[in-house]
């Protein structure tokens, strides 16, 4: 194996890049020129692929000021535009979702140009490393293996957005019908797992040291399981659309009707997983005790629970857009901070298990929170939480003089996002290296949970993996539920584990509950705390800080409006 180098080797190759910006079908005369100069080389083949990566490996953190620019959403994380979080601030891209101000003029969110970008980059990549005159064939397919996962992993970017979209499986050519129409959603979703599984055979079994970061057998096998995992989901495993559609459209919007059996293929794809995992190649984190399991886990590079991370981005400096994003106020440099209302706090059970109670008001705070799921302190700050040795503990509060303490308390959710904020950044360190978890094994034991509990109830297998994320935690085992009651806790458990890593947006989409009261729509609630003389305690009242806007139509995303009025794309209903 070659070490990966992450460098453009020419201007040729940023021609390559950009040339579909403007049409996402177009193809610049000039192109085959430069992919001779590209494919005559291996060096220059692997430095194409690599630069392929950087466009194609999706990142939750946000790196910019646009959509086709950052990770994330526009000076945000996405959980800020779910029940996860909250920006105060208006500006933000997440602040459109949630006063429903987003439309096919104007998506924070997502590029749409950029996904075909990339696949047209994957495309021309599969047609020509086999010319490459100075590698071996063992390799070229590796290396072509690779491509094809990128290619499907963007199809499930496109398809989790917008349904059923065109499918472009080799390179345009201007000779070619440009204007493809959108392909029916089970063609996608076809494709995409056509995809993972004709990538397995060349795909190294796992990538270890330097090469993390590389497509691996495990990346292939975990895109498939998320996939199969969504297509067997309420939004698409359906004959009737979530919004009122027609004709064609609606095979782009759903899979046509509602067929269980997709349920015991999402299973088998997420066992598939854990069956590769148990070989050696991945392991969750149990050896840093139940206080530190879970968030060693989302804080040490390339630990053993991370199938696949975006490496693109190592080292934070501790004044770039990311930390300024997402710091609380009075932390580092901070802007605003994500905070965390308290319907999503809600989520998080009892160390003894079961909901908490939490009263419209009351003056035991410090209990309250002491009593929650240890993965709460290691996900969000909350007031008297350490934050590290050089910040010390959260003043979150409202003091005797009407004013917040240092680090805020009298907007949004009266908490903090923590994960990813590792300890280690400080004045001293002045940054942190942190990637991105594409693939985390934490969530193919829920995949498996989930889809197994829909195919056959709540067989013991649901609880061994349900429970196998629970115990690292510290948290007891389930037992004894129906299938209803099971779906919940398993839907919750998904919420707590899988917190602030663009899980929760799209699985209450998945779902069909996004439109349900306090998860995507109606009133946000946060705690006001205030100091009790003569006590460490706080006083808390509970307040609506927030009311959010939810329409049906935004389960899919509308496509841009530029490209519907070339007269080739059916928009999605209600858009």
């Amino acid at each position: 194996m070659r070490k990966i180098t992450y460098c453009i080797i020419s201007g040729a190759l940023y021609l390559t890049t950009f040339s579909c910006k403007k049409d996402f079908l177009e193809k610049p005369p000039s192109v085959d020129i430069t992919e001779d100069t590209v494919f005559s080389r291996i060096r220059n083949a692997e430095t194409f692929l690599w630069s392929t990566y950087a466009a194609c490996i999706p990142s939750g953190f946000p790196t910019g000021w646009s959509a086709n620019s950052s990770g994330g959403i526009v000076a945000g994380m996405l959980a800020a535009a779910s029940d996860e979080g909250d920006i105060a601030d208006s500006w933000p891209g997440a602040n459109r979702f949630n006063e429903g101000q987003w439309n096919a003029n104007d998506n924070p969110e997502d590029d749409f140009n950029a996904h075909y970008v990339a696949i047209r980059r994957t495309n021309i990549f599969m047609e020509r490393i086999d010319d490459v005159p100075d590698a071996e064939d063992a390799y070229k397919s590796q290396l072509k293996a690779e491509a094809q996962f990128l290619r499907a992993l963007q199809y499930f970017e496109l398809v989790k957005r917008y349904g059923g979209v065109p499918i472009i499986d080799r390179r345009m050519l201007n000779s070619d019908e440009l204007k493809v129409p959108r392909n029916a959603l089970e063609d996608c979703i076809n494709f995409i797992v056509s995809d993972c599984d004709a990538a397995l055979p060349a795909l190294a079994p796992n990538q270890t040291g330097f090469l993390r970061g590389r497509i691996h057998k495990g990346a292939a096998l975990a895109l498939k399981s998320r996939v199969l995992l969504y297509a067997a989901s309420p939004l698409f495993n359906t004959g009737q659309p979530y919004k009122e559609a027609s004709g064609d459209l609606v095979q782009m919007l759903c899979m046509g009707e509602v067929d269980d059996t997709r349920w015991q293929k999402a299973a088998d794809a997420a066992k598939a997983v854990l069956d590769w995992a148990e070989a050696g190649n991945s392991r969750l984190i149990t050896d840093q005790g139940v206080e530190n399991n879970y968030e060693y886990a989302w804080s040490e590079p390339d630990n053993a629970e991370i199938i696949l991370a975006n490496k693109s981005n190592g080292w934070w400096g501790i004044y770039s857009d990311y930390f300024n994003f997402t710091m609380p106020p009075g932390v580092y440099g901070g802007w605003y901070g994500i905070s965390v209302p308290l319907n999503f706090v809600k989520l998080y059970e009892k160390r003894t298990g079961g909901p908490q109670t939490w009263p419209a008001s009351g003056d035991n705070i410090n209990q309250l929170y002491a009593e929650l799921d240890p993965r709460f302190k290691q996900s969000i700050g909350y007031n008297g939480a350490k934050w590290n040795n050089e910040t010390g503990n959260l003043q979150i509060f409202i003091k005797p003089d009407g004013k917040p303490a240092p680090h805020g308390g009298d907007r949004g959710g009266g908490q903090w996002m923590r994960k990813f904020l590792p300890q280690a950044v400080n004045w001293s360190s002045y940054g942190t290296t942190l990637n991105w978890p594409v693939f985390r094994l934490a969530e193919f034991y829920l995949n498996y949970a989930e889809a197994l509990n829909e195919a056959k109830g709540p067989v013991q297998e649901v609880y061994d993996a349900i429970n196998e994320i629970r115990g690292r935690s510290g948290m007891p085992i389930l037992s004894g539920l129906d299938q209803d009651a099971l779906r919940t806790a398993i839907r919750n458990e998904r919420a707590v584990e899988l917190a602030f890593e663009e899980h929760r947006f799209w699985d209450v989409r998945r779902w069909k509950t996004a439109g349900d009261e306090g998860v995507m729509k109606g009133d946000m609630y946060g705690l006001r705390l205030k100091p009790i003389d003569g006590s460490t305690d706080f006083h808390f009242d509970q307040v609506v800080f927030e009311s959010r806007v939810w329409d049906d139509k935004m389960y899919l995303y509308p496509f841009p409006n530029n490209e519907v009025y070339k007269q080739y794309l059916v928009q999605n209903p209600g858009w």
